[in-house]
């Protein structure tokens, strides 16, 4: 009798310890994480320890709001990757420098106020869309060659008189260009070291005339214009 008493005995312990190691214990997960584990995250079936940590049975808990900084920076990847590409920008952009005049293969000699000219082609267009950071190129036959500009200032005049300046690209520290654009004509000065051009430009057609400042110069110095005044015989005062 004894022995089957010690035989249930022993039977009845090992179901008590069967029964607490399987049973469910509250904050303990099976794979050893506790309920504060911030990625693991509580159990699912402790429901009264998430009314504790101030989470409710249905809702997210606070482990879930620990993940939140982890994944911040991929969403914030995501996002700038996201963005679409930078827009052109045409003030910081290079623009193409806007000829002023052409004069052509065959350039057509002819004279202003009798002295030497050559005729040229502008573009009205162009002309009219000149604004400050402009680059301006024009085409001088006497020297061979096209210098560029870029207007740098303007002003206005009366009669909504236009005046742009500007030095000259690669040119000496004087050098530089200045356009008056008026309402029928526009006046071009070109000052370089070889010398001084100006243009007379109608606005309508585009036809210009280039003539050479110091030519024109030159030329008057070397004329004599004085009108030659005869001599008075002056007798002098009585004593």
């Amino acid at each position: 009798m004894s022995k089957a008493l010690a035989f249930v005995a022993g039977i009845a312990v090992i179901i008590v310890l069967l029964l607490v190691l399987f049973s469910p214990r509250s904050g303990t997960q099976t794979d050893g994480a506790t309920a504060n584990d911030p990625v693991s995250g509580p159990a699912s079936g402790d429901a009264g320890s998430d009314a504790t940590a101030g989470g409710s049975p249905g809702g997210d808990s606070p482990a879930a709001g620990g993940a939140t900084p982890t994944a911040a920076p991929r969403a914030n990847a995501d996002a700038t990757a996201a963005l679409p590409a930078r827009p052109d920008n045409p003030a910081r952009d290079a623009r193409p420098a806007v000829s002023l005049w052409q004069a052509g293969p065959d350039t057509t000699r002819t004279e202003v106020d009798g002295f030497p000219a050559t005729r040229l082609q502008a573009d009205p267009q162009a002309l009219s869309g000149l604004h400050v950071g402009q680059q301006v190129t024009m085409e001088v036959p006497d020297l061979n060659r096209t210098i560029t500009a870029r207007l740098t200032s303007t002003h206005n005049q009366l009669n909504k008189v236009e005046v742009f300046r500007g030095p000259v690209t690669g040119g000496h520290d004087k050098d530089n260009v200045i356009v008056t654009r008026g309402k029928t004509a526009t006046y071009v000065v070109l000052s370089t070291r070889e010398g001084v051009y100006s243009a007379v430009i109608n606005n309508g057609t585009g036809e210009a005339v280039l003539t050479s400042e110091t030519d024109i110069q030159d030329n008057l110095a070397g004329e004599n214009d004085a009108i030659p005044v005869p001599g008075i015989d002056q007798e002098p005062p009585p004593g």
